[in-house]
């Protein structure tokens, strides 16, 4: 089934944020002579961002920057590997989580999918970041989206609704695709159409990947270019 509206996930599921920000920390932790599991600690770190994320009360008015959330977070995620990090080098480490790359099916699995549907961005990221790195890696989208557009943060409600209207159609028309269970479930709660995205590196390792095991959701792709 062909959908009017497809809305996405960004890091993940459009972007490959784990490879960008080991190789920064890589670079650091080398430099210094520093023998730390890099993997764990990105790994760590994005956890770190999700509670943080989720402790946090936004308003559009009032937004405290995700890129802040990932400054932050450095801080406390790298002494849990005893490792000091000076104030001064966490903002350059952090970022990292605003250079992004794309995998490796999404530029011609995007430019396929315009061709006969609306396609959408619906990120926790900021909004300079999302417009920035589209800009420089070039992928184009009928509407980029963010949470700090709603004052709130995935996985509220009323992100996917207001999504939906702003792109003209009913949630039964559009599908929210993502590589994140949280994500499709709440988008699913509003009456959205769900498909999964397996991204078995998302974390750096098939171990840590995650899956639609129990199918879920109402597609599960490996490839962007599978989109029904």
């Amino acid at each position: 089934m062909e959908y009017d509206a497809y809305i996405f996930d960004v890091q993940g599921t459009i972007l490959d944020f784990y490879g960008p920000v080991a190789r920064a920390l890589d670079a650091e932790f080398t430099a210094r002579g520093v023998v730390v599991p890099v993997g764990d600690v990105v790994r760590a770190w994005r956890q770190d961002y999700f509670e943080r994320v989720a402790a946090l009360d936004q308003t559009v008015d009032r937004w405290h920057p995700v890129q802040r959330v990932y400054q932050d977070g450095l801080s406390d995620v790298s002494e849990t590997y005893d490792v000091e990090i000076e104030p001064a080098r966490r903002a350059g480490l952090a970022a990292s989580w605003q250079q992004l790359e794309p995998w490796p099916d999404v530029r011609d699995g995007l430019r396929r999918l315009r061709e006969r549907a609306l396609t959408a961005t619906l990120s926790n990221t900021d909004m300079a970041t999302m417009v920035r790195l589209f800009k420089e890696l070039r992928i184009d989208w009928d509407a980029v989206l963010t949470a700090e557009v709603f004052g709130a943060f995935k996985p509220a409600p009323a992100l996917y609704e207001r999504t939906c209207r702003y792109l003209g159609v009913e949630p039964g028309r559009a599908a929210m695709v993502a590589s994140h269970p949280y994500d499709l479930r709440a988008a699913k709660a509003v009456g959205l159409n769900t498909i999964f995205v397996y991204r078995p590196f998302e974390f750096g390792s098939v171990e840590f990947a995650v899956d639609d095991v129990d199918g879920e959701f109402d597609h599960r792709i490996t490839d962007l270019r599978q989109i029904p």
